[in-house]
């Protein structure tokens, strides 16, 4: 719950790194806001015209965050910190790297937390945790299915993160038939998120693959079914003289 707690870990991550040493997959991006890159605004993509707040790894900047947190939390030093996490060897491997982080840049201890789906659901909507690593898939294809996750209403916000100008700008958005207006209120909660240290973005997770050249109509999708076959067919082998 302190502001400064959470820049602190926030200028000590890097995303770069996470992405392409641990993660290390091909076709995942590095995550730099709550709002993927494919997401449209009004009238091309919608983190080209509302670009987010740069972070970058900054280990002095993070002990000061980390001193002022100490300060206002009347502590020499931080309580271990629970992280929760799924049970996949791949959020394994992540938190593990996490802990790592937090003990050798800020000397603090995380325990890592690593339950099967349904209790780690169960633990994130009692709120039985200090950070926990999720993540989001889109309902639909607008801001709106990222924008309004943090608001003080809303189910998904499991770290109950509440803040009446985050409230107010959903509510904007929510109600108002102005494209620029919607898109305006979407750039200042991208803002929000970033400079309150709502969430640390990790990753955006992308897929590489393999398609026959023969193999046409296909259409992949990140919102709805992926891939979609309706219209997919399989042209004749050219012969050869």
């Amino acid at each position: 719950g302190n502001k400064n707690l959470r820049k602190a870990i926030q200028s000590a991550f890097d995303t770069e790194e996470f992405v392409n040493k641990i993660v290390a997959i091909p076709g995942n991006r590095p995550g730099v806001s709550l709002f993927p890159h494919w997401l449209k605004g009004l009238n091309t993509n919608f983190r080209a015209e509302y670009p987010p707040l740069k972070i970058s790894r900054d280990l002095d900047q993070a002990k000061r965050y980390l001193a002022l947190a100490k300060e206002e939390l009347g502590v020499d030093t931080i309580p271990p910190l629970i992280l929760l996490v799924g049970d996949s060897p791949t959020a394994g491997k992540q938190a593990e790297y996490f802990q790592s982080l937090m003990a050798t840049q800020l000397g603090i201890e995380v325990k890592i937390d690593q339950q099967i789906f349904k209790q780690r659901l169960a633990k994130m909507t009692a709120g039985d945790f200090d950070i926990v690593g999720a993540g989001w898939g889109p309902d639909y294809n607008d801001p709106m299915t990222y924008g309004d996750l943090f608001a003080s209403w809303n189910l998904n916000n499991r770290g109950r993160y509440s803040n009446p100008e985050y409230d107010r700008l959903v509510d904007v958005a929510q109600n108002t038939s102005d494209p620029k207006v919607r898109m305006d209120s979407f750039g200042a909660l991208q803002d929000i998120i970033i400079d309150d240290a709502v969430i640390i973005p990790q990753y955006e997770r992308g897929r590489v693959y393999v398609q026959n050249k023969r193999l046409r109509g296909v259409v992949r999708r990140v919102v709805g079914g992926d891939p979609d076959y309706t219209y997919a067919q399989v042209m004749p082998e050219k012969k050869s003289n």
